[in-house]
């Protein structure tokens, strides 16, 4: 009884049970907070490229595609992460990638 009246005194208002308001009540969880997409921007320098296609085989999101000539080209920048996969494995360092802002 002595914790009832020290959450009236306190200005917490209690439900029948004794239990302050709100508390055992299911509540809409917060919107979640957006993060910043991380974004990156792919060069392929085609005289250094020798088309071995690992950069288009392991690519995680499928950004970089060949070309009828065997060539890496970026067929989809604007899927790209900069999680640089492709320019740490490039064995011919014919890719470099920047990141750029994101959006959210």
């Amino acid at each position: 009884m002595d914790d009832r009246r020290q959450m009236m005194d306190d200005g917490l208002q209690t439900a029948e049970g004794g239990l302050p308001m709100g508390v055992g009540e299911i509540v809409p969880p917060a919107e979640p907070r957006r993060r910043r997409r991380r974004r990156g921007q792919v060069t392929v320098f085609p005289n250094w490229c020798k088309g071995c296609s690992l950069c288009v085989a392991f690519c995680p999101l499928k950004v970089l595609e060949q070309n009828e000539d065997g060539r890496v080209i970026v067929a989809y920048p604007e899927k790209c992460t900069a999680c640089r996969w492709c320019e740490l494995h490039c064995p011919d360092f014919a890719i470099f990638v920047t990141e750029v802002e994101g959006e959210e």
